[in-house]
């Protein structure tokens, strides 16, 4: 399905960046855990409404709704759905990758091996961008880009934005053919019901 994989990222962190996480003052480790997860509210109830494109044509809207918890872990209701926790180093779908990793800084970059012949690359391109949809205005958003090397001449990129205290708002997906970008896929949040943290 052309919407499959929207949700998806993954992480390699640096040896710089856990040492400087392990000799970070407790309060302060705790602030910036707290901060990254507002980024993606995680309970049972929490629903969000994509508008969505494919090659500039209207699809029909995306319903994303966490339907329970196990063990710390919140899935989706979709088909192939995600299985979302916080750890200590951002936010997890499944035991592969991250979408989110700390520190939330313009430049950090991440990889998930997610098969033999599948590397997925992740950057941090924005911490300050402001997104506008029919959901509301949200500001100071976290941009992530994912890219995955198809061929020798083909990328496909995956750019999600997350709002804090929101969610995701935007899923940009393009194909980079050498250098002319191709777009492919927009998700834009339309609507959101978000629950108590942990419900």
């Amino acid at each position: 399905m052309k919407r499959k994989g929207l949700f998806c990222c993954a992480v390699l962190v640096s040896a710089l960046v856990i040492h400087a996480c392990a000799h970070a003052p407790d309060g302060q480790t705790e602030s910036k855990q707290v901060e990254l997860e507002s980024f993606m509210p995680l309970a049972v109830g929490n629903q969000w409404i994509y508008a969505t494109q494919f090659q500039g044509q209207d699809q029909p809207d995306l319903t994303v709704s966490i339907v329970r918890q196990e063990n710390g872990v919140f899935i989706d209701n979709r088909p192939q759905p995600s299985r979302m926790r916080f750890d200590g180093h951002g936010l997890r779908d499944g035991n592969v990758r991250y979408l989110l990793k700390a520190p939330l800084e313009k430049g950090n970059k991440w990889m998930s091996v997610a098969d033999v012949k599948t590397v997925e690359r992740y950057e941090i391109i924005d911490t300050q961008r402001t997104v506008r949809t029919a959901s509301g205005t949200f500001e100071g958003c976290v941009t992530v880009r994912m890219e995955v090397r198809i061929t020798q001449d083909k990328v496909m990129r995956n750019d999600m934005t997350f709002a804090p205290s929101v969610g995701m708002v935007e899923v940009k997906t393009s194909l980079l053919v050498g250098s002319k970008l191709l777009p492919q896929s927009l998700m834009l949040l339309k609507q959101h019901d978000l629950k108590t943290k942990g419900s």
